[in-house]
């Protein structure tokens, strides 16, 4: 009666239960390497510069097969802290160069990708009797910003107070962007200041506004130098109307620089898709930039990163441009481990061959001392002792497990004792 069949049929369960174990690996290896299908993007208000930025931003990326979702912020001061709190569950976010020396260990910048003009609207009604030059000009108006924790509002309260501005001697309000706006045109205040993209249509639509007169104020260089985050910038004469001349001249302005921060811990794949929207989106010439100006890698103002400094020198990896996202999110988390692990094979395997090699140069000798001495024995002589003693030792070395060495083994023990 045979009896292994059962043992037989243990062995094929345990290979089937192994197999099964290393698929089940492989596959959370593999959908743990994938990233996120949806991207959250921390926004200004709809309407606003940033939060048409991120609407360009959202048609690139869902083109690689991302679910974008733009979440808009009045305070937009408060952007670069939401993105980093874990239970916001925001991916990246717009922030102005404002705060040096700020660092978050949990962001990383993305690059600068615009500069976005201080531009002062003064009611022209006001600006006959009482025009402004410099920001001291502003002190006893009556100001319209956008929300007080916005970045508009914490880099005009740095230029206000260079200006020696406060709320104690000038009426200050703060709203929403688009009630600011309205009111502004309203005539409900003599000034508003707002930090936009100087292509924004609420830009436009401001400068075209009859009862409004944009404003270049004086003492740029000092105000630049005082605030460094702040650089001068020149919007042509007639970009918002040539057939009307809106501006009238080149007018110079006081421009925050613009950058994106995303989460440390987003995924390669993820934040790729992200560069290469705001590579496509940003390398235009813009009203107070040239093309190719932006976007920009500096690391400033957050932890600078190896991917995002990698990709402003080289672009999108190869696996990334030319893989589909999936395979690209697995070669990347796991090539490097799937390579040393190469190497170690390798290794062994150069080992096994050189001890293979060894093997059959000791069974090659072996074959030699054996004729050697068969061939005295024919002719009834001793063998010389340096045969013998060479057979002696193969026979040590020689280990019947070896690949054909047992027979030849024998051989050799039978030829030594004879």
């Amino acid at each position: 009666m045979d009896t292994h069949p059962p043992i037989r049929l243990k062995a094929k369960q345990a290979r089937a239960a192994l197999v099964a174990c290393a698929l089940a690996v492989l596959t959370y290896a593999a959908l743990r390497a994938q990233p996120s299908p949806q991207i959250r993007i921390a926004a200004g208000p709809v309407g606003g510069s940033f939060y048409e930025t991120a609407q360009q931003y959202k048609a690139h990326i869902e083109r690689k097969g991302y679910r974008v979702e733009i979440v808009p912020f009045q305070n937009t001061s408060e952007i670069e802290a939401r993105v980093a709190d874990d239970r916001s569950h925001l991916d990246l976010g717009f922030t102005a160069d404002s705060r040096e020396g700020t660092s978050n260990a949990k962001l990383i910048s993305l690059g600068d990708i615009q500069l976005q003009p201080i531009f002062i609207f003064e009611n022209r009604h006001t600006a006959s009797a009482h025009p402004i030059r410099s920001i001291s000009d502003l002190r006893g108006l009556s100001l319209v910003l956008p929300p007080r924790n916005s970045l508009t509002v914490d880099t005009m309260l740095r230029v206000f107070s260079s200006g020696g501005i406060d709320e104690a001697n000038t009426r200050i309000a703060f709203y929403p962007l688009g009630e600011a706006i309205a009111r502004l045109k309203q005539g409900t205040f003599d000034a508003g200041l707002f930090i936009l993209a100087a292509d924004s249509d609420l830009v436009a639509d401001l400068a075209k506004d009859p009862n409004l007169v944009m404003v270049e104020v004086a003492q740029r260089d000092a105000l630049a130098a005082q605030l460094p985050y702040l650089s001068e910038v020149t919007l042509p004469a007639g970009i918002y109307d040539l057939s009307h001349n809106i501006p009238p001249r080149d007018t110079k302005l006081l421009a925050a620089t613009i950058s994106v921060v995303a989460r440390r811990d987003i995924a390669p794949a993820t934040a790729y898709a992200v560069l290469e929207a705001m590579r496509e989106v940003h390398r235009r010439r813009t009203y107070v930039s040239d093309a190719g100006a932006f976007p920009r890698y500096s690391g400033n103002g957050t932890q600078p990163d190896r991917l995002v400094d990698d990709f402003y020198r080289n672009g999108t990896p190869w696996i990334y441009s030319h893989l589909p996202m999936a395979v690209a999110s697995v070669l990347d988390a796991y090539l490097t481990p799937l390579l040393a692990l190469w190497v170690v094979l390798s290794a062994l395997n150069v080992v096994y061959e050189m001890e293979r090699i060894r093997a059959l140069g000791h069974i090659a000798l072996a074959h030699a001392a054996i004729w050697w001495i068969r061939r005295y024995r024919r002719r009834g002589a001793v063998p010389p002792e340096a045969a013998l003693s060479l057979a002696r030792k193969l026979a040590g070395h020689l280990t019947p497990e070896a690949r054909g060495s047992a027979r030849v083994l024998a051989q050799l023990r039978r030829a030594i004792g004879h």
